[in-house]
């Protein structure tokens, strides 16, 4: 087990159950959980090394899932998001150095800790939701800045994102195009900087390629039970473990 960074079974198989639940929610399923991967695998590596492992799976993803929204995404908010979220990738880039192990700790435990919360305050109708108005452009460039920044940090784009996109109500089938191509364009965007902040060591690559046969495997699982399966009881499942998951990585952050 010398070659790879994980060596337990039980964090295994908290790895796997991670890099699925992202696959299926590429691929349509589950709402914007790519957020999960990394407090999954967080669990048993360090966060660092979580983030290179699975940009590997997410472009894999991202290539699977672009093939099935072809021509469906919106031009307009992409033309907007992109360019901001290269200037997000960038500052990720250059402030990586800056942040401590316990810092990234801190901040993909509040990222996950507040959007899982979030979602169970409306899924549980705590607090009713006002009407939204359309928001500016800015509003949709800052946000799709912040989703460039965390997604380089910690692949958690997708909470910022869904700030930036979700007020502009889109169809469904149109948002979850933009979505796809959103972070296909950010993934890429960030491999060169990953390389040159070595991260991509033998290891990481050797534990990645456990991963990959099961990415466009997650995909199409996604598209399949999007089809045919009700999503209530994914979300439930889903969100609880990303509450315990993130509060776990809050915990450790802010005791070390």
């Amino acid at each position: 087990m010398g070659t790879f960074l994980i060596a337990d079974p039980v964090s295994w198989v908290l790895a796997l159950l991670g890099v699925l639940i992202v696959g299926v929610s590429k691929g349509g399923f589950g709402g914007s959980l790519g957020v999960v991967g990394v407090p999954f695998l967080a669990v048993a590596i360090p966060i660092n090394q979580a983030a290179a492992i699975m940009l590997i799976c997410l472009i894999i993803m991202d290539v699977t899932g672009i093939c099935g929204w072809k021509g469906s995404w919106c031009r307009l908010q992409l033309a907007r998001l992109l360019p901001a979220a290269g200037l997000g990738v960038c500052l990720g880039a250059i402030s990586f150095h800056a942040l401590s192990e316990s810092a990234l700790k801190v901040m993909i435990g509040l990222i996950g800790l507040v959007f899982a919360v979030q979602w169970w305050i409306k899924h549980l109708n705590i607090v009713e939701e006002s009407e939204q108005v359309i928001p500016s452009n800015w509003h949709t460039r800052f946000w799709g800045m912040v989703a460039g920044f965390t997604s380089f940090s910690v692949h958690a784009g997708g909470p910022p994102l869904q700030v930036a996109l979700l007020p502009q109500r889109l169809e469904p089938a149109v948002y979850a195009a933009t979505t796809v191509v959103f972070f296909a364009f950010v993934n890429i965007m960030k491999v060169l900087p990953y390389y040159w902040l070595d991260q991509f060591s033998a290891k990481v690559l050797w534990t990645s390629l456990v991963f990959v046969p099961l990415c466009p495997l997650a995909v199409s699982l996604g598209i399949f039970m999007n089809k045919r399966v009700s999503s209530l009881w994914f979300y439930r499942v889903c969100y609880f473990g990303l509450v315990i998951s993130s509060g776990r990585l809050l915990i450790i952050g802010t005791t070390t």
